[in-house]
């Protein structure tokens, strides 16, 4: 009843083993060697300068929000040819449809400088 599952179930506990494994060996078998200038952080080796958490404009983030919906609205795009092969007619007006509405609104954020950080406001 079983032996059908028995080959899933050895790769799993081989795969258990193994990441088990493979997350705690380092800590076993790496040589430690204790040094201050191994504790700073370190990046684009450049010595660390000002506080380790700076501080970020709110309109970075309102960048960052602004990309992720424009990025995920466009990759909504591209399964668009599989879903509509009936009526291309109609599904070239819901893809101009949709189209139109994301240019509308990067239209407006860019009437509004959203994406100028050279501004002093938000």
């Amino acid at each position: 009843m079983l032996s059908g599952y028995l080959p899933a179930l050895v790769m799993l506990g081989v795969g258990l083993v193994l990441g088990v494994a493979f997350v705690f060996a380092p800590d076993l078998l790496a040589m430690r060697r204790k040094n201050p200038s191994k504790n700073i952080p370190y990046e684009s080796g450049m010595d660390p300068i000002g506080p380790e958490r700076p501080r970020f404009s709110v309109h970075y983030y309102k960048v960052a929000m602004i990309f992720t919906v424009f990025d995920v609205e466009l990759a909504l795009l591209y399964p668009w040819v599989g879903f509509f092969p009936e009526d291309p007619r109609w599904a070239l007006g819901v893809f101009v449809t949709f189209t139109a509405i994301l240019a509308a609104g990067y239209i407006y954020l860019l009437q509004e400088k959203v994406f100028d950080w050279a501004r002093e406001e938000l």
